[in-house]
């Protein structure tokens, strides 16, 4: 009854969120483009309180409670172990999936920190969410303002998909600048994909296609299931700087 309760108050709060989350958007369109985006970055701020200070203690209660029902699992039915071990698998999940929101719900601009520090600010938050073991090697580049912004984001969405889908515990992260463009290359040896099935292609990757694309630069994407994924980006440097 108690962990029942926990997942109630959990789905009405993701309701709230998600109408006040749709309210704002539909504010947003109707105002010049520049207030709309302070409104949009005060409202992932505040999404990002709401989901940490409310959503995701709500989780971590109903683990909590599942831990304890773990310990006495001699004294449960067989049939109600496993139900409780699936229960706390998806709790687990939920928890990396709120994870990688909360990351991606920060601030996506580089506040006057050069591209290097606002990537090496992004891996040791993930170190401070999984237990990843990350060698990096990130040149102080010097790009425009877009594509800097575009790399940025570029990376949050590999970050993310580290959090959510991965399941690594090694990760790799280049940037560098060759004779003809600049690479970033993102090597985790996490549960990969098959790259045959369309419907492993995300959007999140879909989504770095189409950025790079519109640089004029290119992504190669390797991934094996159970052998991990690469994925390479180059940009023309009569692009990036």
């Amino acid at each position: 009854d108690i962990i029942d309760k926990e997942f109630l108050k959990l789905h009405e709060k993701m309701m709230v969120i998600s109408e006040e989350a749709v309210s704002s958007a539909q504010q947003a369109s109707t105002i010049g483009v520049e207030t709309r985006e302070e409104i949009l970055e005060a409202e992932r701020h505040r999404i990002a309180r709401e989901l940490h200070d409310s959503v995701s203690q709500q989780l971590f209660a109903a683990a909590m409670l599942l831990s304890t029902v773990e310990t006495e699992a001699d004294d449960i039915p067989e049939h109600i172990q496993s139900q409780v071990k699936v229960t706390s698998k998806i709790i687990g999940d939920a928890q990396s999936e709120m994870r990688a929101l909360l990351l991606h719900l920060r601030p996506i601009k580089l506040d006057g920190k050069s591209l290097k520090q606002g990537i090496e600010q992004l891996l040791d938050e993930l170190k401070t969410k999984l237990p990843i073991d990350i060698t990096h090697d990130i040149e102080d580049v010097t790009l425009t303002e877009v594509v800097e912004d575009h790399i940025f984001r570029i990376v949050q969405e590999l970050i993310s998909n580290v959090l959510r889908h991965a399941q690594a515990s090694e990760l790799d992260v280049y940037l560098k600048k060759t004779e003809h463009f600049y690479q970033l290359r993102f090597v985790d040896d996490g549960k990969g994909f098959d790259m045959l099935e369309k419907k492993n292609s995300g959007h999140g990757l879909r989504n770095i296609k189409e950025r790079i694309s519109g640089l004029g630069g290119n992504v190669r994407i390797v991934s094996f299931p159970d052998q991990g994924t690469s994925v390479e980006i180059r940009v023309p440097l009569i692009t990036g700087g």
